[in-house]
């Protein structure tokens, strides 16, 4: 059977998937918002030991639909590896439809077309980005070592190839009266990036992540809920892609869960949040301002 190293995280929409743990922690892991692999040391696991923990695994249960690839940035393996471990995969379990992974733009971009190409036949299905923030400003600030440019890039690679890509957005990461004007920036970048699946979570201070040792210093002041809302309504308000793009905002972090198509749905979105603020005791006067 499957062993597993540390926590292991995987997205919402990957409940009912066998995770396959091929890396362990994330091998960036530097992002000053997130706990999730500080206390791993990022390392590949045995290629041998997780094959023949994949064929026990087979032989107790063989009818899983969707596969995820573990950990953080598990596409940073070589596309060689990924290629032996997906085709073990489609083997012993052959009615998986999909294999999910997560992934940063720099591992997309350090790929090839071709390379990419391989693995859309080998079986992967979708691309889970963490983009967070369009601003390279804030970027830099919560050290992604990455820019946006880089995810702009990566997403055209995935289009061309037909990967299909979730992209990740995080409402609060610039702090108290500061994250709404990065919205725009961000709509702007997912705009170009147009990608299948767009979310957004709420920040949430990790234990082990340096934001949090910073709001406890009373050098880091979280946004409220209103600025949350108000965030995601200014990324709505200009956004302009083409699509389709399935967008979430119903992740247990956020105050108000949003549900619709980019763009078709952007109005009612809109309208969706501003009956929420005129509802709520935290409305105040820089949300008339839209």
């Amino acid at each position: 059977m499957l062993t597993y190293e540390g926590k292991v995280y995987r997205p919402p929409s990957e409940w009912r998937s066998l995770i396959v743990q091929a890396t362990v922690g994330c091998s960036n892991n530097t992002c000053t918002f997130c706990g999730m692999y500080k206390e791993d040391h990022f390392h590949i696991k045995e290629e041998k030991d997780l094959f023949r923990e994949l064929e026990e695994e087979a032989q107790a249960f063989q009818d899983y639909e969707k596969i995820f690839i573990a950990d953080g940035d598990a596409l940073c393996l070589s596309t060689d590896r990924l290629l032996r471990l997906m085709t073990k995969l489609k083997d012993l379990f052959p009615l998986c439809k999909r294999i999910g992974i997560y992934a940063t733009a720099l591992d997309i971009n350090r790929k090839s077309l071709e390379e990419l190409k391989k693995l859309k036949e080998a079986g992967l299905g979708i691309v889970y980005l963490g983009l967070e923030t369009g601003s390279n400003e804030l970027l830099k600030k919560i050290k992604k070592n990455m820019e946006a440019e880089d995810y702009i890039k990566a997403a055209a690679k995935l289009h061309e190839v037909g990967i299909f890509q979730s992209v990740t957005l995080i409402t609060g990461l610039a702090g108290a009266g500061k994250s709404i004007s990065y919205a725009k920036e961000t709509a702007e970048v997912i705009s170009q990036m147009n990608p299948e699946y767009v979310s957004y979570l709420t920040l949430m201070l990790d234990e082990g992540s340096e934001l949090l040792e910073s709001y406890k210093k009373g050098e880091f002041k979280p946004a409220g809920p209103d600025e949350a809302l108000e965030e995601i309504y200014v990324f709505l308000d200009h956004y302009h892609g083409k699509g389709p793009s399935v967008f979430r905002s119903n992740h247990a972090s956020n105050y108000l869960s949003l549900a619709g198509d980019l763009p078709k749905d952007v109005e009612n979105l809109k309208t969706q949040i501003r009956a929420s603020i005129r509802n709520e005791a935290y409305k105040d006067e820089s949300f008339r301002r839209l």
